[in-house]
């Protein structure tokens, strides 16, 4: 009898054994599940917050754009009665301070089409949004000189010749450069407010192909 209990005692003893180690096993599977599924969660979650830091950087930046582009236009208004003395030197031109009356109609002009196009604001997001936030676009065409880039005609160094071709008197040089002017058209938004008759913003995922007049080879301009 005595020996019978003692293996009655080592099978329950190996039987709770066993179950101890299935249910450890169960609770290793559980963990490594919950954990599996904490990561896919995670996963999905971080295009999300990074979808939504650069909505907030992009809002951030118009805001600012704004503020500075209201500040501008501002000073603008301020310094009304000097701006043609001002364009005068810019331009290298004396007949904007000699025909100071005009001129300062004209320079009015200049700052309400400021405002209406969004100039300044725009330039601004342009230069501080990271290119990989951006629709790469590829642009085609080239200017036809009809001037309604040109602040939708009212820039203050814009001129027409006898045939209507517009140019800009400061073209090229240093402030030029550092104004929207340089870099237009930046995108399809910039053509269709100004309604651009000389570019085409055409999305970059579509492959340009020049074309080419049959019998001549590409680069052949003989």
């Amino acid at each position: 009898m005595r020996l019978d209990g003692i293996r009655l005692a080592a099978q329950v003893e190996r039987q709770g054994g066993g179950r101890r180690h299935t249910n450890g096993m169960r609770e290793s599977t559980t963990l490594t599940l919950e954990e599996r599924g904490l990561r896919q969660r995670l996963a999905r979650l971080r295009p999300r917050a990074a979808a939504r830091a650069r909505a907030a950087a992009a809002e951030a930046i118009g805001w600012l754009a704004h503020a500075v582009e209201c500040v501008v236009v501002a000073i603008g208004w301020l310094l009304l009665p000097a701006l043609p003395l001002i364009a005068a030197v810019a331009a290298q031109e004396p007949a904007f301070a000699l025909r100071y009356g005009s001129t300062l109609v004209r320079i009015t002009h200049h700052i309400r089409a400021t405002w209406r196009g969004r100039s300044i604001s725009r330039m601004l997001i342009q230069s501080f949004t990271p290119a990989s936030a951006r629709e790469p676009q590829h642009i085609l065409g080239s200017c036809t000189h009809c001037g309604n880039c040109c602040l939708f005609r009212s820039c203050i160094f814009l001129q027409f010749d006898a045939q209507g071709q517009s140019s800009c008197r400061i073209y090229g040089g240093w402030l030029w450069k550092h104004l929207s002017c340089g870099s237009y058209p930046i995108d399809g938004h910039d053509i269709e407010l100004y309604s651009c008759p000389s570019f085409t913003a055409v999305p970059s995922r579509y492959r340009v192909i020049p074309l080419v007049a049959a019998g001549r080879p590409p680069g052949d301009d003989a």
